[in-house]
């Protein structure tokens, strides 16, 4: 393992598990700043994000926009399988690699999902953020990151192994991989055109789009990591 990831993962274990003990609630002990930070990406997807995505959904036709969400889930895989392995779930490994292997061969390079086509299972997502929750890390203070948006504490520390960590970003020559991250931007811009309505209804159309997004997200993190989420200490963004 190269010395920079190995101290990035120490760093990240050490600093993780100093953080709240594990909770349902919300430890968000930076709301202040957190909230400053969440305007600023609100201000940056209402004056950027938000119009060049309806201008791609606009003019990329959805079969292209489709390719290219493809390939990006596709580059995605050989981390996943890493952190599958890490985690010791060696069935998603399988079915991760059998997936990138399939797709590799008859998708094109993974331009086409034929593994779903033929009736195989869907992908693992998985992360380094998951990893370290197997691992009996805990998910830390709720932060809001400039671009990112939502993130747990643990996630964050994940997001910087991952970007180390990454089998394809690692392997490839250089010219391939200046592609590589204008694909996974532009992969974004067209999930931020395709869930447009959803995107506007919390950033936009809820009384407290800060509250309304740290719900929501937790809910979804914590359900995909464990599986359950525990309403009664989850706040409702939505109550009086």
């Amino acid at each position: 393992m190269p010395r920079k990831l190995t101290a990035l993962l120490s760093l990240a274990l050490v600093t993780a598990c100093t953080a709240a003990p594990p909770s349902q609630g919300i430890y968000d002990p930076d709301e202040a700043a957190n909230r400053k930070v969440h305007n600023f990406n609100k201000a940056l997807d209402r004056n950027l994000v938000a119009p060049v995505a309806r201008g791609y959904g606009k003019t990329v036709p959805l079969r292209a926009d489709r390719a290219i969400s493809n390939l990006a889930s596709h580059l995605a895989i050989p981390g996943e399988v890493v952190n599958s392995a890490l985690q010791l779930n060696f069935k998603d490994v399988t079915i991760n690699t059998i997936r990138f292997a399939t797709n590799t061969v008859f998708g094109l390079g993974g331009l086409f999902d034929f593994a779903t086509a033929a009736g195989m299972k869907q992908d693992v997502d998985t992360d380094f953020g998951k990893t370290l929750a197997v691992y009996g890390v805990p998910e830390g203070r709720y932060l809001e990151v400039p671009i990112y948006g939502p993130r747990t504490e643990r996630e964050t520390y994940g997001i910087v192994v991952d970007f180390f960590l990454d089998p394809v970003g690692n392997l490839l020559p250089s010219s391939a991989r200046k592609v590589t991250f204008p694909l996974y931007v532009v992969d974004k811009v067209g999930d931020r055109n395709e869930y447009d309505d959803a995107i506007n209804g919390i950033l936009y159309e809820s009384e407290d789009s800060y509250a309304t997004a740290r719900s929501i997200y937790l809910q979804n993190r914590r359900f995909s990591i464990g599986g359950t989420v525990d309403l009664d200490n989850l706040e409702d963004p939505y109550a009086n």
